[in-house]
């Protein structure tokens, strides 16, 4: 740049090329004496030549000298840009490394480092706990401003397709047809003539514990309870039991409910026919169980119940138990659940049995998997099973065995599909464990679980003498909860076959049917 500047400004300051010659002081005689010389016609063609070469000449010079300090402009700004470009280099290269160290210190891979989401977890369960706790403290309708206590929005999936539907009832022949549109639409508007429906728990208990938490749950739950005395007919589809041992009231055994069991022996009167009815609701969804003490806890452990919560007398007074409940109103089950020798009655001739032997189980799920609705269920397990098969090991190489019929041996895939959720929670158990000792540590386990609603519903609708094998049903909740106290990590879980089931009412068919669950170790 330098040089080239040094060269402009030469340029700058040399003579033109060509310069006519000044006149002579004494333009007279110059003249006279000019013109006293013969000049030839070649000579003043000549002159006139060089006259415009001249020209000509000291007019390309002043173009290259204007082309020149523009080129050095130019370039006195593309020098600045380079610099400033050098210096945004320098900057973003210190960032990078700073950043490298960080993501090097952090060890930052899929997720964050599990001792740190613990710690992070731990603080803001603690904090979260305060919050909740203050805010029950204050008002129940802190947390549903806009809904009134104990109430739900109204379900309006019946009056879609209304003006569709008495269109076609008025065209039918039969009047009575009408007659009957109308009276349930009438009936429909009137039960729900307001913006929400009532949601009432049920609360059974008569000792000093369910004197605590009626009061808490009185004060601070956004449902109503209503307290059972002896006689009362239950009004909610829901209920809270608090016992000393593991009974729950007749009126009660076939609904939803959370069971508090306050002493430490539960089971001490109950009888072989009475826990394997508790054990087989407890594996359909209905019943969770919590209990106060750690000999309780053992005991519900060792007899093979799942879904069961341990907890401190003094929570009783918390927010935590009041979340609980909650929680599990609102994935309760509907109605249409039976006990477990109902169901053994209806199975009871020579032809139809109920199936517990899994390879019983297997070969009815064969057949199961030809008919509609469960072999599209059966499609889709299939496509998610080739899915991780195809895309989640990078290498490529995988290896597959299914956890009913290996027994040694590691792999990376375990497939655990319409054979886990054919066991009871006892033999689930086993079988968790000997999934675990056959997977790789970055491999995969996949089953599948029914959900408890729609299974539940749909076996109410069909009969549950049309479902000859054992099969637990859970939430989604439940089953993520199961897994992981068993040990596994989910990867991922996949609600499947919501609507397949069209005899269900409408308020169930956009529920899943069944989770596909991912685990690792």
């Amino acid at each position: 740049m330098d040089s080239l500047k040094q060269s402009i400004e030469k340029l700058l300051d040399s003579k033109p090329v060509y310069s006519e010659p000044l006149p002579a002081p004494d333009n007279d005689g110059f003249m006279q004496k000019m013109g006293k010389k013969l000049v030839s016609e070649e000579e003043i063609r000549r002159n006139k030549a060089l006259n415009d070469f001249g020209y000509n000449q000291n007019s390309l010079n002043i173009d290259m000298t204007r082309a020149f300090l523009e080129l050095e402009s130019y370039c006195r700004k593309l020098e600045k840009t380079v610099e400033q470009n050098i210096i945004d280099f320098q900057k973003a290269t210190s960032a990078i490394s700073v950043l490298k160290k960080e993501l090097d210190n952090v060890r930052l891979r899929s997720t964050l480092n599990s001792n740190q989401i613990e710690k992070m977890d731990a603080g803001l369960y603690k904090y979260t706990e305060k919050l909740e706790s203050y805010a029950l403290s204050i008002s129940p309708g802190i947390r549903n401003a806009d809904c009134p206590k104990g109430c739900v929005e109204t379900d309006i999936s019946d009056t879609i397709g209304y003006y569709d539907r008495i269109e076609n009832a008025k065209k039918t022949s039969d009047v009575s047809e009408l007659e009957k549109f109308c009276q349930a639409a009438m009936n429909k508007n009137l039960s729900a003539s307001g913006a929400f429906d009532e949601m009432v728990i049920d609360f059974y208990g008569s000792d000093r514990y369910a004197a605590v938490l009626y009061g808490n749950l009185s004060r601070n739950s956004i449902y109503k309870i209503k307290l059972l005395k002896q006689g009362d007919v239950p009004h909610g589809h829901f209920s809270v039991i608090v016992t000393d041992t593991a009974f729950v009231p007749r009126k009660l055994m076939l609904k939803s409910a959370v069971v508090i069991v306050t002493g430490s022996n539960p089971f001490e009167e109950t009888s072989g026919d009475e826990l394997s009815n508790l054990k087989f609701l407890n594996d359909c969804g209905l019943h969770t169980y919590v209990t106060l003490n750690d000999e309780s806890y053992k005991e519900f452990e060792s007899k093979g119940f799942r879904c069961v919560i341990n907890l401190s007398a003094d929570k009783l007074m918390s927010g935590e138990l009041v979340k609980i409940i909650e929680k599990s109103m609102e994935s309760a089950v509907p109605s249409g659940a039976v006990s477990f020798g109902t169901l053994t009655d209806m199975l009871d001739n020579p032809d139809d049995y109920y199936l517990t032997d899994p390879f019983d189980i297997s070969d009815y799920n064969q057949n199961r998997r030809d008919v509609y609705p469960y072999n599209c269920l059966a499609a889709m397990e299939n496509a998610v099973a080739a899915s991780i098969k195809s895309n989640y090991f990078p290498t490529g190489i995988v290896t597959a065995c299914r956890v009913s019929t290996a027994v040694e041996g590691t792999y990376s895939f375990v497939d655990g599909l319409n054979y886990i959720n054919h066991l009871n929670y006892e033999n689930r158990k086993k079988a968790y464990e000997c999934a675990k000792m056959l997977l790789e540590p970055d491999g995969i386990f996949l089953m599948n679980a029914y959900d408890s609603v729609v299974g539940v519903k749909v076996r109410s609708i069909k009969g549950w003498n049309y479902y000859p094998s054992y099969e637990a049903l859970w939430t989604k909740q439940q089953i993520i909860n199961e897994l992981e106290s068993n040990g596994f990590k989910i990867k991922f879980i996949i609600p499947t076959g919501a609507g397949l089931f069209d005899n269900l009412p409408p308020k169930y068919r956009k529920s899943p049917a069944e989770w596909i669950i991912g685990a690792t170790i």
